[in-house]
């Protein structure tokens, strides 16, 4: 899809710019850095995922980058430092072994301009491999920069986020309104990326992972990782035990009707049933189905008691989904119905101005859009009109659509109650219904700056 979809009239992030500055845009953009990108266009792409340091002539080479991006109007740079985000070869991505003094040169540069903002995904580098080494860095990151930094809040507990808060740290955390679930086949996708003796084995052709997981010792390593978890956990605990909690593993549709009894059940039912070990039982019933078994699992954020308490934190923002990384898995974009409906409306978690002012103000001041997330005279005219009664979701489950360019496919869910929106003074949307008006803008962060 971003292969025919795209414009590829660009080398440079300055170029990228340009060619979004020319083209008709539904929204408005707002850049930032990407950094495995730049540190791959640096080193080359295969070095960028295995030398954990650079030269000074390299480092040099990064900074000058990072500078032009934001001389060209970038609003910071972001990092993915999850380990369960990788290649396509389940190799690490550039900015996981990357070293801390590459971090600190990034974060010296946005501080030579005053604006913008750091957005940081969970994980550990391989220099901070603990959860101290990883807070000093965000720190000092937020110090050295002077600038907000906004990164998943599992990571926070709240006597180190309020003493870094105290210290003057402008240090953000991102919360998620709802539970995420996935629905996938392991011929597709693997979930457990961060346990390093599932990796290899769900990398490659459907027929290059079934040969793998009927491998005793490939097996064994996997159920090593799930009953004592990996040793390089760090991290990740939080997600160790939502990942592995086979109540939440369901089994949403099978390929084949011998096995049409199964639809429904749980990991955990499975194993019980057939008396397996849950990573038998879920590898054994996937394989003798070509891997093409459909399943769902909740990845993250089940607990309603631990959503309440993070989303009711002044200084987390819920206006964070996966940015259309999972479309064919997940469809985390249903968050603002989510949370208008079910913590204000329904549960009266707060009030509809404090909702506005989570969802759109603070996000707004925190990444520097001037003049933007108020209705305020003067201010940019991007607007939703909802009716807050009715706002609910068109479909029990997510469908499938086929819109996406190439003909791929990606999971859906339509609103229900939502009247209009409407970018700087444009509808774009009346209801579920595209205009074909495109009024966005490319926003540059040196507008930006009074």
């Amino acid at each position: 899809s971003m292969r025919v979809g795209m414009r590829w009239d660009w080398e440079t992030f300055p170029e990228y710019m340009d060619s979004l500055d020319k083209q008709g845009l539904g929204v408005n953009v707002g850049a930032l850095v990407p950094f495995s990108p730049m540190r791959g266009y640096v080193l080359g792409m295969v070095p960028a995922r295995e030398r954990t340091s650079v030269t000074e002539a390299e480092l040099n080479q990064m900074k000058q980058i990072m500078h032009d991006g934001m001389k060209a109007g970038a609003f910071g740079i972001s990092a993915d430092m999850n380990q369960e985000d990788r290649c396509e070869d389940g190799s690490a991505l550039p900015s996981h072994v990357a070293s801390t003094e590459e971090y600190m040169a990034m974060a010296e540069v946005m501080g030579e301009f005053g604006v913008g903002h750091i957005g940081w995904t969970l994980g550990l580098g391989h220099d901070d491999a603990t959860l101290d080494g990883f807070r000093k860095l965000i720190s000092d990151m937020a110090r050295v920069s002077g600038r907000p930094l906004h990164f998943e809040g599992g990571n926070a507990p709240a006597e180190w986020f309020d003493a870094a808060r105290a210290e003057g740290l402008n240090i953000v955390l991102q919360e998620v309104a709802m539970e995420v679930d996935a629905e996938f086949t392991l011929a597709e996708y693997n979930l457990f990326d961060y346990m390093p003796n599932w990796v290899n084995p769900l990398v490659g052709t459907a027929d290059e992972r079934a040969a793998k997981l009927r491998d005793p010792e490939v097996r064994a390593g996997m159920k090593r990782d799930v009953d004592h978890g990996p040793s390089d956990q760090g991290a990740n605990s939080a997600m160790q035990d939502e990942r592995t909690d086979w109540t939440t593993f369901r089994i949403l549709e099978v390929a084949h009707e011998r096995n049409h009894k199964y639809e429904g059940m749980t990991i955990a039912q499975l194993a019980d049933q057939e008396n397996k070990h849950p990573v038998d039982a879920l590898l054994d019933l996937a394989l003798d189905e070509d891997l093409l078994t459909e399943f769902s699992h909740i990845v993250a954020f089940g607990d309603e008691n631990k959503i309440e308490q993070n989303i009711k934190n002044p200084y987390a923002h819920i206006s964070v989904s996966d940015g259309g990384a999972h479309t064919r898995f997940l469809t985390v974009s249903t968050w603002p119905i989510h949370f208008l409906s079910h913590w204000v409306r329904d549960k009266q978690l707060m009030s509809i101005e404090a909702a506005h002012q989570k969802m759109s103000a603070f996000p707004a001041w925190f990444t520097d859009f001037k003049d933007r997330g108020t209705l305020r005279l003067g201010n940019w005219a991007d607007i939703i009109v909802y009716n807050m009664d009715e706002l609910g979701l068109q479909y029990e489950k997510p469908i499938f659509a086929t819109d996406f360019p190439g003909g791929e496919r990606r999971l859906i869910q339509k609103p229900k109650g939502l009247r209009y929106t409407i970018v700087n003074g444009t509808v774009t949307f009346e209801g579920n219904d595209c205009t074909g008006a495109l009024p966005g803008k490319l926003l540059r962060s040196y507008d930006m700056v009074s």
